[in-house]
């Protein structure tokens, strides 16, 4: 305990006190012969009578309330209200108003709020609640005298206890507590806990810190935060007078635990940070709240105060206390000296309360509370309660980098110096003496939550300096990843992609775990891919390593991007030797960085040293990616030949795989030999074999236009008439002669082979009159005859020719007939159109110097342009343009 607060005996004199109230440094006692009376008290309880009203009331004075802002003072006689003026001493209590709607009153308490207008205007809002016999009654000050709205409250019992907090009304009856949520014209009712259960006392409420509700119960301080009971939708309670039930009821993280007095609990009084209770044998002072050091709430009892019957506050730091004739006034003790006393017995958390609320200057204040919180963790640091002290180094905002030197074996440099905030020395932290098993690991895991606060404030901190300067961020990091290494190493991963670790140190973590895996992102984070890579190559062949294998390379170099691709090519080598296809997964799969490769670089790569991929890679680039490079389209075409050549060359027909492989690669160059646009058939004609591959040829050539060639390989080499006719079917539309090439082609036989070592077709050596007459039948209509004529042979019969030239003529015939009709039809319409031409030329308007505009009824000039409409009327042409454009939008 120590000394919080001063006591001053002010008065002891015949009058027997029913009532009091304060503001300021003044104390009004309410007698019971009906007096008023008024003292000022100044520092040192000097006392001087500055009011006296000796026939105010005929009856006893049984409450009073001041509104020191408005000079207002409220007081309850008679069962009557009434206000009084204390702004002029002279007037002793100047009467104002009494309400005879407040007959019956017992019991009254007040709300005072600002309000302001929409002109700015700031008033004051006060409202009255009187209990009158089982009913609450409101009231409003206006213009010097209580209003009643048409409101009240009908209760089971009469109150002997009322308090106001914004929209909520707390009554205590006899038996227990209860609020009235008033916000809206229906009052809704919540009930709070009973109010005693072993003794016969009066309820007692007041408002305590944060707005919660602080009342007596038996010997016990309960505090209720009512929006806690006002927010809840099924109106169920913990059961009353449970004290534990009810500390666990609020979410309010600032709510109290019942605070146990040393006997009944009769008055209360909050004077922030303490609460001053009246109990049986005295006054006791005690702080709301405990901490992990000292959880003892009593800071001082006042025995000689045990006769007291009223206790009110009249400001902050002076209450007053009165019995039955005496008065005293209670004043609060010199912060600093409290402050110094306080720390002496390591009542942290009060002191730091009580520096909040003193006048010293705030940065003085708020360096001292620092320096509190530095100290207060300390302690608890000793003591072992790491939670709590690293949320007090979080309030001190203390050094990351000196909390950290608390722990052995986290930073190098473990030098004794004591912990510093900017350039004052705080308090010199030592570390704990050694941290062993279930210890450690408390404040490692204390440490983490401590650290991830800060690394929010640093990385806020660099970013709005735009400050380069990650050093600090460096230390955090690091020392977060020996924590987690030793706590929880699932959280390694995401702490090293955040790329803030110091490297060398980390790396030297990480080895000494053997964490291989995490120390592979910690390469990859700071751009040390080599190394990163060196290791998963090392590791690859151990078994029981977690980076056994080929697949955490092939993963990394997936990510690296085409900046790297030297350093993918490098590494790739020994993947693909290992595992080809599994390996090309580097160079196929579907992520970004690797669609967007180089793709020369890695075909070059693959060609020369490894061949065989070459053909998938490039099936995956242009099937899948829809590459329309000419380049990778022609190796490709080359590779499928090559593959087929050699299968050709080596494939037997008893082999069945080999010639399923054989088809399998030649229907793939068929296939983009014919549908492919984007490779070069000029650059695959070169070395393109002739003796195995003439349907592949013949593709090839027919991209060159080349018609005459790849007809003869189909009818003098194949000696298919089948692929020939479709291959002039397509290329009709080309070349409207390519029928007469086929016939010519047929009707001249060739005599030597284009090709070396190519037989020609036998059926073909000589014209085939058979084929050459289905020919001339078929496609009639597009091989005419005078082109085709003097190639026939001298020896064909004529009449085999009849169907051909009756096709011939029809068709000629009608073509002509088709075009005198499309002539007399055009004739025909040239002439209407010029009778209807001359029509209009002969009509004519006339205009003279009487004529006037249709529209805007202005005459025409000799230079004026007109638009004349088909019913005669005529225009200016602006005004016609002006009709066209329509009315304008405005």
């Amino acid at each position: 305990m120590h000394q919080a607060y001063n006591v001053y005996s002010i008065l002891k004199q015949g009058v027997h006190i029913e009532s009091i109230a304060a503001f300021d440094n003044n104390v009004i006692l309410g007698t019971r012969s009906g007096q008023l009376i008024m003292y000022s008290v100044d520092d040192n309880g000097a006392v001087d009578m500055s009011m006296f009203n000796k026939n105010f009331s005929k009856k006893a004075i049984s409450q009073m309330e001041v509104i020191s802002s408005e000079h207002l003072l409220f007081v309850l006689t008679d069962n009557i209200i009434h206000a009084c003026d204390i702004s002029h001493h002279e007037f002793n209590f100047a009467f104002i108003h009494s309400s005879a709607e407040t007959k019956g009153c017992q019991l009254f308490c007040l709300d005072v709020k600002t309000h302001k207008s929409t002109t700015g205007e700031v008033a004051p809002v006060i409202r009255l609640c009187c209990a009158i016999k089982r009913r609450l009654q409101f009231f409003y000050w206006k213009v010097d005298a209580l209003q009643a709205p048409e409101f009240a409250i009908e209760l089971k019992d009469i109150p002997r206890a009322l308090c106001w907090i914004d929209d909520v009304i707390c009554v205590g009856f006899k038996d227990e507590y209860v609020i009235y949520d008033i916000h809206s014209r229906t009052p809704k009712k919540h009930e709070l806990i009973v109010t005693s259960s072993a003794y016969n006392m009066e309820p007692s409420i007041c408002i305590l810190k944060n707005s919660l509700l602080g009342m007596s119960k038996d010997e016990y301080l309960v505090a209720i935060d009512p929006n806690d009971y006002i927010k809840r939708e099924d109106n169920k309670l913990p059961n009353q007078g449970n004290f534990d039930s009810l500390s666990k009821h609020s979410d309010n993280k600032n709510i109290l635990k019942p605070l146990m007095w040393s006997s009944s609990l009769l008055d209360l009084v909050w004077d922030e940070p303490y609460v001053i209770g009246r109990v049986s044998n005295g006054i006791e002072i005690r702080s709301l709240e405990t901490n992990s050091i000292n959880k003892d709430t009593l800071v001082q009892t006042i025995p000689e105060l045990n006769k007291t019957k009223f206790l009110v506050r009249s400001g902050s730091g002076t209450i007053f206390a009165a019995a039955t004739s005496e008065l005293w006034c209670i004043r609060l003790v010199d912060i600093a000296i409290q402050r110094q006393q306080l720390l002496q017995q390591k009542k942290f958390q009060l002191a730091i309360d009580l520096t909040s609320i003193s006048n010293e200057p705030n940065e003085m204040k708020a360096e001292t509370i620092r320096q509190i919180h530095m100290r207060y963790a300390k302690e608890l640091f000793s003591k072992k309660l790491f939670s709590a002290a690293m949320k007090e180094f979080e309030q001190a905002s203390a050094d990351p980098y000196d909390v950290i030197r608390l722990f052995p074996n986290l930073l190098q440099d473990q030098s004794n110096k004591p912990v510093t905030q900017g350039n004052d020395t705080v308090v010199p932290i030592m570390p704990v003496t050694q941290l062993e098993d279930k210890d450690l690991e408390n404040a490692l895991l204390a440490l983490i939550e401590f650290l991830a606060l800060a690394r929010q404030k640093e990385v806020v901190k660099l970013l709005d300096t735009k400050s380069n300067s990650k050093s600090l961020l460096s230390i955090i990091d690091t020392t977060l990843l020996k924590c987690y290494l030793q706590t929880n190493d699932s959280l390694i991963g995401p702490l090293l992609r955040l790329n803030q670790c110091h490297l060398e140190e980390s790396e030297k973590t990480l080895k000494k775990h053997e964490k291989l895996s995490e120390l592979i992102i910690l390469y990859q984070m700071n751009g040390k891919h080599r190394k990163a890579l060196e290791l998963l190559q090392a590791q690859s062949s151990k078994e029981g390593s977690s980076l056994f294998g080929t697949n955490r390379t092939i993963l990394y170099l997936q990510q690296l991007g085409s900046a790297h691709i030297q350093l993918i090519l490098e590494f790739a080598n020994w993947v693909l030797k290992q595992d080809a296809e599994d390996g090309l997964r580097i160079f196929i799969e579907d992520f970004i960085e690797v669609e967007n490769l180089p793709r020369a670089s890695v075909l070059d790569f693959l060609l020369i040293h490894h061949k065989t991929l070459v053909i998938p890679y490039l099936e995956h680039v242009i099937n899948v990616w829809k590459d329309t490079n000419t380049l990778l389209h022609n190796v490709l075409i080359l590779q499928y030949r090559e593959k087929v050549q050699v299968l050709i060359k080596s494939a037997s027909e008893n082999d069945s795989e080999q010639m399923d492989m054989l088809r399998k690669y030649r229907f793939k160059l068929f296939d983009i030999l014919k549908n492919s646009n984007y490779y070069s058939p000029d650059v695959i004609l070169q070395d393109f074999p002739s003796q195995s591959m003439l349907d592949e040829l013949a593709l090839i050539l027919g991209r060159l236009k080349k018609h005459d060639k790849v007809l003869e390989i189909y009818v003098h080499i194949l000696g298919d008439v089948q692929k020939a006719k479709k291959y002039c079917e397509d290329n009709y539309s080309d070349d409207s002669e390519i029928f007469v090439t086929l016939l010519k082609i047929i009707l001249n036989p060739l005599k030597v082979s284009p090709y070396e070592g190519v037989v020609l077709h036998s059926d073909f050596a000589t014209p085939n009159q058979d084929i050459i007459l289905n020919l001339l039948n078929r496609y009639a209509t597009k091989i005419k005859p005078f082109k085709v004529w003097s190639y026939l042979p001298s020896d064909m019969p004529l009449h085999l020719l009849c169907n051909y030239l009756d096709t011939v003529i029809r068709t000629e015939t009608a073509d002509q007939h088709h075009n005198e009709m499309m002539n007399a039809l055009l004739t025909a319409e040239i002439e209407r159109a010029k009778e209807k031409i001359l029509g209009f030329e002969i009509q004519y308007v006339e205009i003279n110097e009487f004529s006037v505009c249709l529209a805007c009824k202005k005459r025409f000039t000799n230079q004026t342009s007109f638009v004349r409409y088909p019913n005669g009327e005529v225009v200016h042409l602006s005004c016609h343009d002006k009709i066209l454009a329509g009315p304008s939008v405005k």
